[in-house]
């Protein structure tokens, strides 16, 4: 009887890891809807290089530019079916930009901002006053212009729980139809690999927080360069590593999240070729104002 009390509890003591690790979250992000309340703060560094080389002469560009923000954000609309808010305003703290060495403040900083989508585009007027073409560059590149990936931290979240440091896949095609639909690149389904894994969990403030790393590997056909599509080479890819620390249980949008984008392209023009490197990085922490 001892021996097999013994081994009852032996076989116990092996179960019970076991049984903890099989432990399953939820990963649900908090979508922006009306009456959403943020205070953002975002900085956003580029080092970019253009080749262009045409009946053998080379042409070569590089930017270098950093784009740093903070402002408070109210979501006025969001439609069932917009990947964004239609209507909100932005009050900015801070809005500033260094580009190949020189700085510049936009006039907006200190002011209100109001973002209004009419028709197929966005517009902007700081305290009343619509913002010109110069002054609402940065405001152009996020809002109007398609050379962001066109896919929400929500779109690459696992479709059921998942356990602690368990990998999960995003489904290719779903990616390779985004990009078809916007953004700067069509895709190679078969050269295409987006993943994630939740690597902690805790709570905080009543509200279960967690954080997500995600692995973006992606096959580039054509790079799409004013309203064109070039076709690229075979190896020519963009990847990204993301990480994530967040609400995790649908409630705020409170969190932080970094970035490394890297690019690596290069196509065929008529005439010459085309070669697109560099890297993008970036960091954005989120508190949750609640709304008013």
């Amino acid at each position: 009887m001892r021996r097999l009390t013994a081994a009852a509890a032996l076989a116990g003591l092996i179960a019970l890891p076991v049984l903890a690790q099989e432990k399953t979250y939820e990963i649900k992000l908090k979508k922006e809807a009306k009456g959403d309340r943020v205070k953002v703060a975002t900085t956003d560094a580029g080092d970019m290089t253009f080749l262009l080389e045409v009946m053998g002469q080379e042409m070569k560009k590089g930017e270098k530019k950093t784009v740093k923000l903070a402002y408070t954000e109210e979501v006025l609309a969001r439609p069932a079916g917009e990947k964004k808010p239609t209507k909100l305003t932005r009050t900015y703290q801070t809005a500033q930009r260094v580009k190949d060495g020189g700085k510049k403040t936009f006039v907006y900083q200190g002011k209100t901002v109001l973002i209004e989508k009419k028709g197929d585009k966005y517009v902007f007027t700081a305290d009343g006053q619509p913002l010109d073409e110069e002054d609402a560059e940065e405001l152009e590149e996020e809002f109007n212009k398609k050379d962001d990936i066109p896919l929400e931290n929500e779109d690459l979240m696992p479709d059921k729980p998942v356990r602690l440091n368990e990998t999960w896949t995003v489904d290719p095609a779903k990616v390779v139809k985004a990009f078809e639909a916007g953004g700067p690149l069509t895709l190679v389904k078969d050269r295409t690999k987006v993943t994630g894994k939740l690597t902690k969990v805790y709570d905080k403030g009543g509200k279960r927080f967690g954080v997500i790393e995600l692995d973006l590997d992606l096959g580039v056909k054509e790079l799409k360069l004013d309203d064109q599509e070039l076709a690229t080479k075979p190896g020519s890819r963009v990847t990204a590593k993301i990480t994530l620390d967040a609400c995790i249980d649908g409630t705020a949008h409170t969190g932080t999240e970094t970035g490394t984008i890297t690019f690596d392209l290069k196509g065929d023009i008529p005439n010459g070729s085309l070669a697109v490197t560099g890297t993008a990085k970036y960091d954005r922490t989120a508190e949750d104002l609640g709304a008013k």
